[in-house]
């Protein structure tokens, strides 16, 4: 079975500045955060799959809303968390995607730290007619 990742991001980016570090513009943080992020797109894909294949695999899709820092000094994605009130996906799904997002890191960092939420929607795809 195929399934599909879709994914929302917003990051709220505060106008600090600082000497030696890339400043992005906010639709280009926001982009260039969602690229990284979409690096792992196989992992979480994988931790779907994985659900789907357990003896809870009708019950394997819905949304993970993850909230994280991105550090202005590393580039580093920290504090990562899953807002409860916004997703619906199981917790072993859930632990997985968190597990995947880990040791992500925006290159060049940038001169702003920022505050990323992104919203996974884990479902089978639909067959094509």
């Amino acid at each position: 079975m195929t399934s599909r990742i879709f994914a929302l991001a917003v990051l709220a980016i505060p106008m600090a500045t600082a000497c030696a570090a890339t400043k992005r513009s906010p639709q280009t943080y926001r982009a260039d955060t969602q690229r990284v992020l979409e690096s792992r797109n196989a992992q979480i894909k994988a931790c779907y799959d994985k659900q789907l294949a357990s003896e809870e695999g009708a019950a394997a899709g819905g949304t993970i809303t993850v909230r994280f820092v991105v550090e202005k000094k590393t580039g580093a994605f920290t504090k990562a968390t899953v807002d409860p009130s916004a997703s619906s996906a199981p917790e072993p799904l859930v632990v997985c995607v968190l597990e995947a997002l880990n040791g992500l890191k925006l290159e060049p960092p940038d001169a702003s730290e920022g505050q990323a939420t992104f919203r996974y929607e884990l479902r089978p795809a639909t067959a094509a007619m």
